[in-house]
C-alpha cells in the first residue's frame, strides 16, 4: 500500500504518497531509421520499469507525445535528460503536475509504445473507461485524440 499512517495525539492522519506526471510533446530532429526507432522503443521498455515509471510514448508523423508517471524526483530526472537528447526538438511540456494515481498502472505492461493507430485506439478505448471526474486521465485522452487522425 502507498500510505502512510501516523499516530498524532490520538488522531489517525492518512498520508498517500503522491505521484507526479510529466506529459510532453516533441518532434525528431532528424529522420530516424526503423532500426534505431526500435532500438529506442526497446531501451525504454527495459528501462521504465526498473525505475518504476508508467506511462505511454506515442510516435506519429516524426512527433512524440509522452506520459511519463512515477516519484517526482525520477520523472524530473529522466525528463532533464529527454530535453539533452539530441533525437528530439521543439519540446513542449503540456503537463508537469502531481497525481492521485497512475492511469498507466493497469495498462498492458505500465509501459506502452504507441506505434499503430490501433495501438492508440486500444488506448484511447482504455482511457474511456475512466471516471472523468478526475481531470487527468480526461487531459490524457484530450491529447491522444489527434493521433488517432
Amino acid at each position: 500500500m502507498n500510505d502512510l499512517r501516523l499516530i498524532t495525539g490520538g488522531f489517525f492522519y492518512l498520508y498517500k504518497k503522491m505521484e507526479h506526471t510529466i506529459c510532453y510533446l516533441s518532434k525528431q530532429a532528424e529522420a530516424l531509421k526503423d532500426s534505431e526507432l526500435e532500438n529506442l522503443f526497446k531501451y525504454i521498455l527495459a528501462t521504465n520499469p526498473l525505475l518504476n515509471i508508467t506511462g505511454a510514448l506515442l510516435h506519429n508523423n516524426a512527433f512524440f507525445l509522452q506520459v511519463l508517471e512515477g516519484k517526482k524526483e525520477t520523472i524530473k530526472e529522466l525528463f532533464a535528460k529527454i530535453r539533452k537528447d539530441k533525437r528530439h526538438k521543439n519540446i513542449l511540456m503540456i503537463l508537469d503536475q502531481k497525481i492521485e494515481n497512475r492511469i498507466f498502472q493497469n495498462y498492458e505492461a505500465n509501459f506502452s509504445i504507441m506505434k499503430s493507430k490501433a495501438d492508440i485506439e486500444r488506448l484511447n478505448t482504455y482511457l474511456s473507461h475512466y471516471d472523468f471526474e478526475n481531470k487527468y486521465p480526461k487531459n490524457i485522452k484530450t491529447l491522444i485524440e489527434p493521433f488517432l487522425l
